[in-house]
């Protein structure tokens, strides 16, 4: 009885052992499963996102610029002018004062001038005097507007005029603006020699002044 006991007990042990392989090697071949799965996941995954992360995003915008274009000008002349006497006796001193400037009017409406005022009059005293009407010029071959008219007499108490600019005028470019750049008008000035002026060297100062509307 022992011995028939024993022997179905060790074939139920056989048996529980055979189970039990048979469960592991179920359980490998589930997990070798899921292994399969995840990875066919994953690949998957790559294959359908990966297209997108290749190409990446491409964004756009736009930018309104502006600009206020106004009307200006611009004037500038040499840092010096000797006026000189042709020797003869008593005849008034002379030079020639070439005036460069730019400028731009405004359309339609638009204005705009050259003017020259002494800032400061001949000094030493004893010479001539620009207050007392003794420097006069003249302007001639202005390149973008009107060169003033005649004689003007310089003056230390206002402006006076040089060039006269109109409308919708411009440096450069051709077209509607003037061929040249910069602008120029030629300035004769006239000094008297007078008798009564003490020998000596004199010096006077002139401020050009552009405007445009």
């Amino acid at each position: 009885m022992t011995s028939r006991l024993q022997k179905e007990r060790e074939k139920q042990g056989r048996w529980v052992s055979s189970h039990t392989e048979e469960v592991a090697m179920l359980s490998e071949r589930t997990t070798g499963s899921c292994t399969v799965v995840i990875r066919f996941a994953r690949v998957a995954a790559v294959l359908i996102f990966a297209p997108a992360f290749l190409l990446g995003v491409t964004g756009t915008t736009t930018q309104t610029l502006s600009a206020q274009i106004n009307a200006i000008g611009k004037v500038s002349v040499p840092s010096s002018l000797t006026l000189t006497s042709a020797g003869t006796t008593f005849v008034a001193y002379s030079g020639n004062l070439t005036v460069s400037y730019l400028a731009r009017t405004t359309a339609a409406t638009g204005i705009g001038s050259l003017t020259m005022q002494a800032t400061a009059d001949f000094s030493p005293i004893g010479g001539p005097s620009i207050a007392a009407g003794q420097l006069t010029y003249t302007c001639s071959a202005a390149t973008l507007g009107a060169a003033c008219s005649g004689s003007q007499i310089a003056s230390t108490a206002s402006q006076t005029n040089v060039v006269t600019l109109g409308a919708s005028v411009c440096t450069g470019g051709g077209g509607s603006c003037s061929s040249a750049s910069p602008n120029s008008v030629q300035s004769t000035f006239t000094l008297s020699d007078n008798p009564a002026y003490k020998t000596g060297t004199y010096s006077a100062t002139l401020t050009f002044t552009i405007s445009a509307i």
